[in-house]
Parts: C-alpha cells; sequence; structure tokens
C-alpha cells in the first residue's frame, strides 16, 4: 500500500524538499490527521490534489484562506505557496495526491504537455481550484483524482497506467472548462508573494533570536508597513503571529523528540518569558506543553 504521512521538510525558500515518488513514476499519496499533524507553507514544483474526508479544514494558498468540508477538494496549481491552518481545523482528516507534470505531460516538447501542462502552468493568475460537488464537471474532476488517488495506494495490475489516465481526463477537465480572470495577479501581488518568502525564511533561519518587525522588513528590505501588508495579503496574518505560531512548532518538536526541560526549550527557541511561551502554546495547541508532551511523545 503505498501511502504515507504527510511530512514536510523545505529549504530556506519554503520549497519543499520531499521527493514524491521517483524518477519514473513521480506520484505520491498521503493521509493525515490534522489533530496529530501540521502542513507550514511551501510550496513545491508537482500539482497537489486535495480532499477532505473527515471533519473540516482551512486550506491557505498565498492570500485565499479555502474553507473546505468533509468531501470538499482543492486543486494546487505548481509553484503556489500553501498551508493547512490546522489550528482551526475539526476533527478533520484529509487525502492528499502529489505528482509532477510528467507523469501526465512526458516530455516538455510532446503533445501531452503542450495541450494539458503548459495552459495551466504559464497561467499564473491560476493558482488554485476550488472544487466543489455541485458542479457536474468538478465532481468528474474530483472523482478522477480520488480514482488516481486509490489506484496508487493500492497498487493494483497496471496501475500506473491507469493512474496517468485518470490524472489526464482530470487535466482536459480543468483546460476545458477553466475560465480564465478578467484580471491577471498583478506584479505587485506576485511581488508580495516573493517578499514574504524571503521574509519568511529569515525568521525560520533566526527564530532563536531576538526580532522585531523592524528586523524582519530589514531581511527583505521593506518598510515595516508593506511588511505588514504582504504577511495580511498573501498568508492572512501578521509577521510577529507568524513567528510565535513557528517558534511553538519548534518547541512542540522538541517537547516530544527531546528530554529538555520546558523552560529550556522555550528560551531556546526565542521566548524570554516562561509565562508568555506557556500562555502561546496553550493558545496554539490547546494543552500545556507539559501535557503536550505526555500525550504526544513518541515512544
Amino acid at each position: 500500500m503505498a501511502l504515507s504521512a504527510c511530512e514536510v521538510i523545505t529549504d530556506k525558500t519554503r520549497k519543499e524538499l520531499v521527493s514524491h515518488g521517483g524518477v519514473m513514476f513521480p506520484i505520491a499519496c498521503y493521509e493525515d490527521d490534522l489533530a496529530l499533524t501540521t502542513v507550514p507553507w511551501h510550496w513545491h514544483d508537482e500539482f497537489e490534489f486535495i480532499m477532505i474526508t473527515e471533519g473540516f479544514a482551512p486550506v491557505q494558498v498565498e492570500e485565499t484562506t479555502i474553507q473546505l468540508m468533509e468531501g470538499d477538494a482543492v486543486f494546487i496549481n505548481s509553484g503556489a505557496l500553501h498551508n493547512i491552518d490546522h489550528g482551526k481545523a475539526v476533527e478533520a482528516r484529509y487525502h492528499s495526491l502529489v505528482f509532477h507534470a510528467r507523469l501526465i505531460g512526458g516530455s516538455i516538447d510532446s503533445i501531452f504537455w503542450q495541450k494539458l501542462i503548459t495552459p495551466l502552468i504559464q497561467d499564473k493568475s491560476f493558482r488554485y481550484l476550488h472544487l466543489s460537488h455541485s458542479i457536474s464537471w468538478q465532481a468528474d474532476l474530483i472523482k478522477n483524482m480520488s480514482e488516481a488517488w486509490q489506484a496508487v495506494v493500492n497498487k493494483k495490475d497496471d496501475y500506473e497506467n491507469f493512474t496517468r489516465y485518470s490524472l489526464s481526463k482530470a487535466f482536459r477537465l480543468l483546460n476545458n472548462n477553466q475560465k480564465v480572470p478578467d484580471a491577471k495577479t498583478s506584479y505587485r501581488e506576485r511581488l508580495s508573494v516573493e517578499r514574504t518568502k524571503i521574509m519568511i525564511q529569515y525568521m525560520e533561519e533566526h527564530y532563536s533570536e531576538e526580532l522585531s518587525l523592524d528586523t524582519i522588513a530589514d531581511s527583505a528590505f521593506v518598510s515595516k508597513s508593506v511588511c505588514l501588508r504582504c504577511f495580511s495579503q498573501v498568508i492572512g496574518t501578521t509577521p510577529i503571529r507568524y513567528l510565535v505560531q513557528y517558534r511553538i512548532e519548534k518547541a512542540a518538536e522538541r517537547l516530544t523528540e527531546t528530554d529538555e526541560k520546558a523552560n529550556e526549550i522555550a528560551i531556546s527557541c526565542g521566548f524570554s518569558d516562561i509565562s508568555y511561551f506557556s500562555k502561546c502554546f496553550r493558545e496554539i495547541k490547546g494543552l500545556t506543553p507539559l501535557k503536550y508532551r505526555k500525550l504526544f511523545t513518541k515512544m
């Protein structure tokens, strides 16, 4: 059964480093419980299909939050920055299918690439599509993607060809029905995304240090007001709030993977005030640090 839990590892630009599948069959399936895992901000060259199988979860693609209920799905285009806000998810599980364009298109000069892949990756305004069962062609697309997911998981005879066929049908539906918005993504919007990536990279490299809004803005050579606008537009939060959440995620990792004292972890993760650390941890994780360690420590 070719099924994995999602573990997002990124480089300094937030590009995911995990290989999805192999060179000959570049696709991977994931299934996760959002109460037990996090999907931080990242991007990759591959396309991604996410479907909520239980509960509710908000998926964020750059500056947009998509509220997904059980059975809802989203298609995420190559290169789009995205995450799943597990803190606002409610008893949510999801399936994810991540695959490279060459699985469908073959080589870049093939007719399949030119007809199915090129229109989607060259349209810079097309970052995602929220898929609904109430729209006939989108329901068919969800069915195609789900069949591909099941084929890879079950690995029945000739599943590779069936997977490619199902994905090709889904991409034909996308190309035949996806309308290009009247307003293209502006240069300013794309610049905001790139600046946000730079500032996120800086914060995640220096999260253990004392950081201010000034230092974060300086890392991308922008003013404080531009910094705030970028974060608000692209990921819907403030830079300081993002930093606190990231520090808490790193602290949570250390709590379950090491025997360090909670106070030592707090200080090494950038919290000078232990009471503030405990308050933030409980707000984000729903538990005190010690209860979290007891519940989630890896055996």
